[in-house]
């Protein structure tokens, strides 16, 4: 485990935030598919460098719904908007979409030994900027392109591979309405539209990808962090 963390360590070069001799203050977590690494609400122990796997970041809302913020992908901060909070508490809850690594450092570690650092300090900042700049980007794409465009990011941002090795798309379209912002109807209406255009293939439950190239031209970019 110990040589699994120092790779991941030199692949991100974490080096910018935490020096090789701090090493050991680092914790490798491991998440499976469906699992938390953050939920809304619930307190920040940990300061988590997300380098592994692929994640959805959502808002629950309270009549149960739930609205859908991005995607990520490594290499991205977990935690950082609340570390220094004095009772921090998640903002938002970040969803495994398949096997995630996280190397987490405690929040007491952070606040006692980092938290004057000013290399650490400058690309936290650094992190929490670009953040809030995809924040604004996703909001204002959410917010202005039609719903087939987001439908198209969804499933761009879900698909797995099959056995016979071909993209495939599938999940609870309920929830995948309600994480869109529209209703299960227009959700249905536009998935066979996109049958329809030769872009999917409905199996069942099951949609396969047909036009890859053709729905990322479609996405253009909605959810995905880059």
């Amino acid at each position: 485990m110990e040589q699994k963390l120092l790779s991941y360590y030199k692949q991100h070069q974490l080096d910018r935030f935490i020096g090789p001799d701090q090493l050991g203050q680092f914790t490798l977590r491991h998440f499976e598919k469906g699992e938390s690494i953050c939920e809304l609400e619930q307190p920040i122990d940990d300061l988590h460098f997300f380098v592994e796997g692929r994640v959805k970041v959502f808002l629950p809302m309270p009549n149960a719904r739930q609205l859908l913020l991005c995607f990520y992908e490594p290499f991205q901060l977990f935690g950082d908007l609340e570390i220094f909070e004095p009772d921090p508490v998640a903002t938002t809850t970040v969803e495994a979409l398949t096997p995630c690594a996280c190397l987490s450092l405690k929040r007491t570690f952070v606040i006692d030994h980092l938290a004057t650092d000013p290399i650490f300090l400058k690309n936290l900042y650094l992190s929490l900027g670009r953040k809030l700049g995809r924040v604004i980007r996703n909001s204002a794409l959410n917010l202005l392109h039609p719903l087939e465009n987001r439908v198209a990011s969804y499933i761009l941002a879900t698909v797995t591979l099959n056995h016979d090795q071909q993209w495939v798309f599938s999940g609870n379209l309920t929830q995948i309405a309600d994480l869109l912002g529209t209703s299960f109807r227009h959700l249905h209406r536009t998935l066979q539209s996109l049958c329809d255009q030769g872009l999917l293939v409905k199996e069942k439950t099951t949609y396969t990808i047909r036009q890859i190239d053709e729905l990322e031209r479609r996405a253009a970019g909605i959810y995905v962090v880059t």
